[in-house]
């Protein structure tokens, strides 16, 4: 007998097991369009769905962390290569569990909340609209019917199903929600929020220096407002990368300055035996690196970078040399005139001098020919010594 194809009620069929749950436009990446009623050659940012259009800004991206250790300079400035066994698998060390939240409790989830505010409210810190996935999961929450802050039952739910319906939420949390196992199980090692900070206008000093010292106040402030039950935050961004080198460069360079010179001291006081003609070789030898300074900071217009400083340490061998020379052809002399005694010391080692730069500035010359900027520039430090 034929058995009859009896349809199934829609209330009896299985349910599907991704819902389609509305994902806010805002939930969307930022793209950028390159020609967008913008001059050539400027790139425009432009959020979807409303059309809003921000000409000619550039936007850095800073993550609100917890459970991780801020970045700090390493005292030692003689360390040239990392210990990579020393901070193997650290973001699992029992000593960074102190420091981490619960995303998953209504409580912190209303203090996240709150600081992504307090963060769009600060004029400083310029905010991109974009959301967070925190304003994300609020919004998705409202239009699912369920109450902000979030259930602890119903969080990870959630969050595994705006993730599964959303590429952009995905790749977002799975770089800011970290847990012992794979997805959002287990223990939770470190949450972060990040924004689009737009770059700040200044004109003193580097835009890199601007950012961080508005963002390390703006978390100072926060940190203030912290219930005692909750960790510290600290911020985080790949911008701030260029203050911590050049804070650390600027650091070693001295360091590394003033222990040659002292070191210079010693010798020249050494060998000489006269406490004036060295103070007088020290006080040449800073006003001519006053003026080799000037000379490439101001003239060539060369940012300080890893290359000046080590020209600062040329410099120092190099300049010492000439005006050691000098100095000890002058304190051999036993011309009692003072004026034809230094007439006397230039004119015994004015030439080996002379025939001593030309050299050094012939050996140099290859590097003028090079393609990599940083060996040219170590070319032109060289020769300007």
């Amino acid at each position: 007998p034929t058995v009859a194809q009896v349809p199934t009620p829609p209330s009896l069929e299985p349910a599907i097991l991704t819902p389609q749950v509305p994902i806010p436009p805002s939930l969307k990446p930022t793209v950028l369009l390159p020609k967008y009623n913008c001059p050539p050659g400027l790139p425009c940012i432009q959020t979807n769905g409303d059309g809003k259009v921000f000409k000619k800004r550039e936007y850095y991206a800073v993550s609100l962390v917890w459970g991780m250790r801020p970045i700090a300079p390493d005292p030692n400035i003689w360390v040239v290569r990392d210990n990579t066994n020393k901070r193997r698998n650290e973001a699992l060390g029992g000593t960074l569990n102190s420091n981490y939240i619960d995303p998953s409790d209504p409580y912190v989830q209303e203090w996240l909340l709150e600081l992504v505010t307090l963060a769009r409210n600060d004029v400083a810190l310029r905010v991109h609209p974009q959301l967070t996935w925190i304003e994300a999961l609020r919004e998705v929450a409202a239009e699912s019917g369920i109450d902000f802050p979030i259930p602890r039952n119903l969080f990870i739910g959630l969050v595994e199903l705006l993730k599964a319906r959303s590429i952009f939420f995905r790749n977002l949390v799975n770089r800011e929600i970290a847990t012992r196992n794979p997805g959002i199980q287990g223990e939770f090692l470190f949450t972060g929020i990040t924004v689009l900070s737009e770059v700040p206008l200044t004109t003193e000093g580097s835009k890199s220096e601007a950012a961080l010292r508005d963002w390390t106040n703006f978390t100072g402030s926060i940190n203030e407002l912290l219930p005692e039950n909750l960790p510290p935050v600290n911020a985080q961004s790949e911008v701030f990368m260029d203050s911590y080198r050049m804070n650390v460069i600027v650091k070693s360079t001295l360091s590394s300055y003033f222990f040659a010179n002292g070191l210079i001291v010693l010798v020249i006081l050494l060998f000489m035996g006269n406490l004036l003609l060295t103070l007088m070789v020290m006080a040449s030898l800073i006003l001519i690196l006053l003026c080799f300074g000037g000379l490439i900071l101001f003239v060539f217009k060369i940012e300080f970078g890893p290359v000046e400083s080590l020209g600062v340490s040329i410099f120092v061998g190099l300049t010492a040399n000439y005006l050691l020379h000098i100095a000890h052809s002058y304190h051999n002399s036993n011309i009692k005139e003072r004026n034809v005694k230094i007439q006397r010391a230039v004119f015994i080692t004015g030439s080996p001098i002379l025939w001593s730069a030309i050299s050094t500035i012939g050996g140099s010359m290859f590097l003028f020919a090079c393609r990599t900027w940083l060996l040219t520039e170590l070319g032109i430090l060289i020769c300007t010594i």
